[in-house]
């Protein structure tokens, strides 16, 4: 029994490649490229697709409202040390500029509103006011249309709801922002409450359970919404988004399988007479099935682990690169947010990893339990 084991063991060994040319073991993985190349691709998109949703996540709290916008200021018992609040008045305005205007939505927000979080999200570039102006932050977007850039002056037609009509206001540019993503960064503009002259709401910005939040403020008696609520169909393309990438991670792993089992009928059919004469010399077709499970599962495995490998390594390079793009000068990046950080869902990946290869697994056992035997007497008539 020692003897067939160590048989079996020599077998599977020399058939994974040990003592074999550099030339044969690069045929025998050349039929693990399509794998590779699927297991490259998945990993790329998933890092791809949840960087972008965790970005565009970080922007709708971050510069659409808070994680919550509340209407009256927060009792400090009901936020937690980490919480950033922030008071938010908001107007319309017309920019102007000698090139140029546009409409905006002004927000009047006071010097800590840019907290060291929300400046990178909006990768906010400032510089210091010598004059006697107000200051106001724009989108570079907004900045290229207008033709004007930092420490230059914008003229606005500020909508003033005290007095019910609109009054002219000259600002000094000391700040611009940019992410990327069109529904903000071509209305939206940041100047001095004094200039908006409108009614406060807070703006939440939170890591804690944020229903709750909006739950407790509302028990205080004060109105409060989250920012799913305030941007409910992002939210919701958001995700749809990563439910569709779960679909295809399930879908993927099926395929993976089915590609296993066609590589393990490859690998048998090839080896049809090595099989014959290891089944005459007392070996059955359990341990035949056996040893081409796992030189099968040895290519699968090493193929997988190299395709998410690769498929990372250019995740990390691509979303770098991505967010270094002039996305308003690319018309087929003005929908999406460029500006973000490589996010990489370890569960995620580990749940795909331990998918394909259980399909994978579960698919040959059932392929090759029979499989053989064919392949013996296929050899034997021969």
């Amino acid at each position: 029994m020692l003897m067939r084991g160590q048989d079996l063991e020599l077998y599977v060994a020399r058939k994974s490649g040990r003592g074999q040319s550099l030339s044969w073991k690069v045929r025998a993985m050349l039929s693990t490229l399509l794998l590779l190349f699927i297991s490259l691709v998945l990993s790329f998109s998933i890092v791809l697709i949840e960087s972008m949703a965790q970005g565009l996540d970080d922007v709708l709290q971050l510069l659409g409202g808070g994680s919550v916008i509340a209407y009256d200021r927060p009792q400090d018992g009901l936020l937690s040390p980490e919480d950033h609040l922030s008071r938010v008045q908001t107007t319309s305005a017309l920019a102007s500029s000698a090139t140029g205007s546009a409409l905006v939505t002004l927000r009047g927000v006071d010097d800590d509103y840019f907290f060291p979080r929300r400046s990178r999200v909006l990768d906010l570039e400032t510089i210091d006011n010598p004059t006697t102006l107000e200051g106001v932050t724009i989108s570079r977007m907004l900045a290229r249309e207008l033709g004007v850039g930092l420490g230059e002056r914008i003229a606005m037609m500020v909508y003033d709801a005290s007095i019910g009509r609109v009054r002219p206001v000259l600002l000094f540019i000391e700040g611009t922002y940019s992410t990327g993503y069109g529904e903000y960064d071509g209305t939206l503009a940041f100047t001095s409450p004094s200039v908006t002259r409108g009614e406060d709401s807070w703006e939440i910005v939170t890591r804690q359970d944020v229903d709750g939040l909006v739950t407790s403020l509302r028990a205080s008696g004060i109105e409060a919404y989250s920012y799913r609520q305030l941007n409910r169909t992002t939210y919701e393309n958001i995700s749809l988004s990563v439910a569709s990438l779960d679909v295809i991670v399930v879908l993927i792993a099926l395929l993976a399988g089915f590609f296993a089992v066609s590589l393990g009928a490859e690998y048998v059919e090839r080896d049809r007479r090595e099989i014959a004469l290891m089944m005459l010399s007392g070996h059955d077709d359990s341990d035949m099935a056996r040893c081409y499970v796992s030189i099968t599962m040895r290519r699968v495995l090493t193929a997988l682990a190299s395709g998410m490998v690769l498929g990372l390594a250019a995740a990390s390079l691509f979303i770098p690169l991505m967010s270094s793009l002039d996305a308003w000068s690319i018309p087929a990046l003005q929908s999406y947010v460029t500006n973000i950080d490589v996010c990489v869902p370890v569960w995620t990946l580990l749940v795909l990893a331990l998918s394909l290869a259980a399909s994978a697994y579960v698919s040959l056992r059932v392929s090759l339990r029979n499989g053989t035997g064919v392949s013996l007497y296929r050899a034997l008539v021969s």
